[in-house]
């Protein structure tokens, strides 16, 4: 019992002396972190400088015409469908298809809408993640001829064990049907694609990238440290309505320059389809559309008033009140003075959705409505030229963003010759001419 008392006080003193130890020792490891974060953003903001004063390196290699007139093919992987849209190399913008989601799909962007967790292979249980890791193991090292997770799936099938649905695989699926249905319209197979997605954090762009590296495309998010690292739903529409859109888009620097000193819209991002209402206030820096980083400011989503579930109500007066009231407060909520409305979705050109978004934004003022058309009168445009389909607004967006990507390398800029050796290429019949 001495033996065990003696060794209850030393335990107690030594514990003792280490919160003591840490208390003093805490606050110099706070400034040595914080000292080093400040050294991390100064080298930083003089390297940004820097790059910007000096002129890109000039490309060794140049974009081959089969790329670089290649269409642009942006999806939308919204919370209830997916759609595709192509924007070919004349400015013409094709809206492809539209593909409902299944059960699957619709469960993973609610729970994820919710904030609920990816459900993914490496999380799971320990053979599962052996299984996955020895597949990802042996396709870093010598090159497998299909991604880890189809290895996995194959050997699971092979055993004649069930195979659990991940997200990739329900990501891949909406993915695929949507390659699928573009090939088939532009006749061509597909090189790389942009996508897409409303600003859900836990639908991170390495998901969506993983799903596309499994149907062997190329991503134009998240490629370059430049570019968009993901290109979320009301930038893509915003930029789809003509805004922020650099007109000299192969120098990055030349746009940076187009844009200085150009003030902050706050827009005003309204999506209603059959299933939810998302709403969203983005604010684009200095305007410009398309940039590394963007993100909502403030979002929403309500799955208990899409369309659908609307109709089905007892007291459809109510749920078009609720719906009016959230659009109301969500807008007047926001410390941002509303300057833009754009809209997207398959139900936003309901009558009733209309009237009672007219209602909900009466109070604001100069506030511009998108698409380019008479406010609210969105089914009854006047204008002669094409009316674009919100359904498809977001991916069209995508496709252009796609179509800009393809002419433009990461870190250097290309000189004249170029476009010389394109045209060859061109004139040799090497490329598709229809574009």
């Amino acid at each position: 019992m001495i033996g065990t008392f003696l060794f209850e006080v030393d335990t107690t003193i030594v514990t003792q002396n280490l919160r003591l130890t840490t208390q003093r020792i805490f606050p110099v490891f706070t400034m040595v972190s914080f000292c080093l974060y400040f050294t991390v953003v100064v080298f930083w903001t003089v390297a940004c400088h820097a790059l910007y004063d000096c002129p890109r390196p000039d490309c060794e290699t140049c974009i081959p015409a089969g790329i670089y007139d290649a269409p642009g093919v942006g999806f939308d992987l919204t919370s209830s469908y997916g759609t595709s849209a192509v924007h070919y190399y004349n400015g013409t913008v094709v809206e492809v298809i539209q593909i409902e989601g299944e059960p699957e799909y619709l469960e993973l962007m609610t729970r994820l809408a919710e904030g609920g967790k990816p459900n993914l292979i490496e999380d799971q249980g320990f053979l599962r993640r052996f299984y996955f890791k020895l597949f990802a193991f042996l396709d870093s090292s010598i090159g497998l001829p299909f991604p880890a997770r189809a290895g996995w799936y194959w050997l699971n099938k092979k055993l004649g064990h069930p195979v659990e649905v991940d997200d990739i695989q329900v990501l891949r699926k909406m993915l695929w049907n949507l390659e699928l249905a573009t090939e088939k319209h532009i006749r061509q197979g597909l090189n790389g694609v942009a996508v897409t997605t409303p600003d859900i954090p836990t639908l991170s762009p390495k998901m969506i990238n993983t799903a596309l590296q499994e149907l062997n495309l190329h991503t134009w998010t998240d490629d370059c440290p430049w570019y968009p690292n993901r290109l979320v739903e009301a930038d893509a529409v915003y930029a789809a309505n003509g805004f922020g859109l650099c007109k000299n888009y192969h120098d990055l620097w030349e746009c940076e320059d187009e844009f200085e000193g150009a003030s902050y819209p706050a827009i005003l991002f309204v999506s209603f389809t059959r299933h939810l209402l998302y709403t969203s206030i983005f604010i684009p820096d200095h305007s410009e559309a398309l940039l590394r980083f963007a993100y909502d400011e403030m979002k929403a989503f309500n799955f208990e008033i899409g369309l659908d579930r609307i109709l089905e109500a007892d007291d459809q007066d109510l749920s078009w009140a609720r719906l009016r009231e959230e659009i109301a407060v969500f807008a007047r909520s926001s410390e941002f003075q509303i300057t833009h409305l754009l809209l997207a979705g398959e139900s936003t050109t309901n009558s009733l959705f209309q009237d009672h978004l007219k209602d909900a934004l009466s109070g604001l003022s100069g506030l511009y409505i998108g698409p380019k058309r008479t406010p609210f009168a969105l089914a009854e445009s006047t204008h002669k030229e094409k009316v674009m389909d919100l359904t498809f607004a977001a991916a069209r967006g995508a496709a252009l963003y796609a179509r800009r990507r393809q002419e433009v390398q990461c870190d250097c800029s290309e000189t004249k010759e170029c476009e010389s050796s394109r045209q060859k290429e061109r004139s040799a019949g090497q490329v598709k001419q229809d574009l």
